[in-house]
């Protein structure tokens, strides 16, 4: 309040733009006493556009406390919330709303307050709202009753969630025309109702259904609708749902139960990408109706891949670009043959008694293949792919799964490769990343116990051997931090007189780099790699694990000063190269 106590005599030179900025910052609480400072500032505490009832905005609350555990003080604090923030409606002096979220179990009992809030808000042209009632209390709270006889007409509404509420089967959609996103949480959801919002909605492009109970089948029938996501959680339901939606382009379906909802029918000519997330997919998903989807993500499926997804999956969509497997049992051998097929992952997908399996890929198009299989069991992994260029490999931790690699280096023609792999792997792996001439792009993550002994000049006879190479990456993890990385950081430095790079010209060092070991490294690549432009040490593990996802640990090395590396290597940057050196998200340039 003192930072608003001195602008007061200010606010009217300021812009309103930077008024309803420094008035967003506060809490609710604390902007309405803003009208006590002056008769200037009366009417200023408007310009706030964006407004946010919680228990932190409303109460004031540093942190958000603990809801009361009696049902008499919890249905007092309820009312002492929507009184709160109908008083703030009642005395708002704004011209124009944006926004509205309310984020606290309310329910029936206080329609009276809810009502006025939304019918101001929908007046001064509030385009967003959000009605967040979870209920996290063991309490049973009678459901608010969405009806809204004044959203009849049009009105500027684009942006509509509600969680934990019910829409009456009397609700008219027609003040909707311009809603181009709905998400419905924990809402009943019938047929009638959704006919009736699908046919005023003409406008709705984003439709979610989370965790919502299904009284009937459902049919989903929309001109305009762009994406849908339709997540059952652990609703048990054994509805059917039939998509009718010509320009519909995505469609995400997640379940955590057995018996969750059927999609049996699809007519979505335009359909370009499916994502599934359940246990069980045989007579759930009609695959006649996804002929011409490009991208498909299956993930945490326990039945078979080959009976129940492969040998419809690429016979009956043949248009499919892009196909990811995560977290999928493989329980027999696995053809994939896909002439359009050009980005294959396989990450996490564990194996059926520990059997290990043959995976034949047929995809004269792949560019791109993805590969992180089970700790235990690897498959026998065959490969015709004459275009493949990027690879991400995690070689596994153990030395029995390096046969596989073999079949990633024959691919002379591999530009970007990605891979994990452990320590007592290496002197078996630098032995075929040799054979890769044409690598452009190289990350490494090497895991395990730190050894005195162990350098990492086999990391320039990669480079040597690769011409073309332009950008390394290694990220180094000390499994066993009793085992310092540190212990030999005075010995003397050793050389490498061979190496020599004309193309290589950026360089990044993760994870363990105080190690003597890693700074004879990046000293060699200093001195001796004729094109680098930059080359940045960092104490964080930066490693990718997969399927878009990325591993970035901030606490990365067990003993990391950053003054004992620029010691090292100052005098080996020239003026071309810049040396970055990150600790605790800090950087520092030399």
């Amino acid at each position: 309040m003192n930072g608003v106590k001195k602008l007061k005599s200010e606010s009217t030179e300021l812009p309103d733009c930077v008024i309803s900025h420094i008035f967003s910052m506060l809490s609710l609480k604390n902007l309405v006493k803003t009208s006590a400072l002056s008769k200037q500032w009366y009417r200023e505490w408007g310009f706030r556009k964006d407004l946010n009832f919680d228990l932190q905005n409303l109460f004031d609350f540093n942190t958000i406390p603990d809801l009361p555990i009696t049902l008499p003080l919890f249905q007092r604090f309820q009312c002492q919330f929507a009184t709160r923030f109908d008083y703030f409606m009642q005395k708002y002096p704004g011209v124009i709303i944006r926004s509205i979220r309310v984020n606290f179990p309310l329910g029936a009992d206080h329609s009276y307050a809810i009502d006025r809030l939304i019918r101001k808000g929908l007046l001064k042209g509030a385009n967003r709202i959000e009605l967040l009632f979870a209920n996290e209390t063991h309490f049973q709270i009678n459901q608010f009753r969405f009806v809204f006889p004044f959203l009849f007409g049009s009105n500027s509404l684009t942006y509509l969630h509600l969680q934990n509420c019910c829409i009456e089967a009397t609700m008219d959609f027609s003040g909707l025309k311009n809603l181009r996103t709905l998400v419905l949480h924990q809402v009943p959801v019938k047929q009638n109702v959704l006919q009736d919002l699908c046919l005023n909605c003409i406008h709705l492009e984003n439709f979610t259904l989370n965790e919502c109970t299904f009284i009937s089948d459902l049919r989903i029938t929309s001109s305009m609708l762009l994406h849908l996501n339709i997540n059952c959680g652990r609703i048990i339901t054994n509805r059917n749902i039939d998509i009718i939606a010509p320009k519909l382009l995505s469609i995400e379906y997640s379940s955590d139960c057995f018996y969750h909802l059927r999609i049996v029918n699809i007519k979505a000519h335009m359909l370009s990408k499916f994502s599934y997330r359940s246990i069980n997919i045989f007579n759930i998903v009609d695959f006649s109706g996804l002929k011409n989807v490009t991208t498909i993500v299956f993930d945490g499926i326990r039945e078979c891949l080959q009976c129940h997804v492969i040998s419809h999956l690429f016979s009956k969509c043949l248009q499919l670009e892009d196909v990811t497997f995560k977290e999928c049992n493989i329980k027999c051998d696995m053809k994939i043959i896909g002439a359009k097929l050009c980005r294959l992952r396989i990450i996490d997908c564990p194996y059926k008694n520990h059997c290990s399996y043959k995976i034949d890929i047929d995809a004269l198009n792949l560019s791109s293949f993805e590969y992180m299989g089970h700790t235990f069991m690897r498959p026998i992994i065959s490969l015709k792919a004459p275009k493949l260029s990027k690879v991400f490999w995690d070689v596994g931790p153990r030395m029995e799964d390096i046969y596989n690699f073999d079949t990633i280096a024959r691919l002379h023609l591999l530009q970007d490769l990605t891979m994990n792999m452990g320590r007592p792997q290496i002197s078996e792996l630098r032995k075929d990343l040799v054979r890769l001439q044409h690598l452009t792009q190289l990350k490494l993550f090497i895991v395990g116990a730190y050894k005195p002994d162990m350098d990492y000049f086999w990391i320039l006879d990669i480079a040597m051997a690769s011409p073309h190479l332009k950008t390394l990456s290694l990220t180094i993890q000390n499994e066993h931090t009793e085992i310092s990385h540190m212990v030999e950081s005075q010995r003397q430095r050793r050389e490498y007189v061979r190496f020599i790079h004309n193309g290589l010209k950026y360089v990044e060092l993760h994870g363990c780099v105080c190690s003597i070991d890693v700074i004879e490294l990046a000293s060699h690549l200093l001195r001796s790699a004729t094109l680098l432009k930059q080359i940045t040490l960092s104490s964080c593990h930066n490693y990718y694990i997969g399927a878009g996802r990325w591993n970035m640990d901030s606490h990365g090395c067990c003993w990391f000063e950053r003054n004992v590396i620029h010691e090292h290597l100052k005098d080996e940057v020239n003026e071309h190269c810049q040396l970055i050196i990150l600790q605790s998200r800090v950087i520092y340039l030399y």
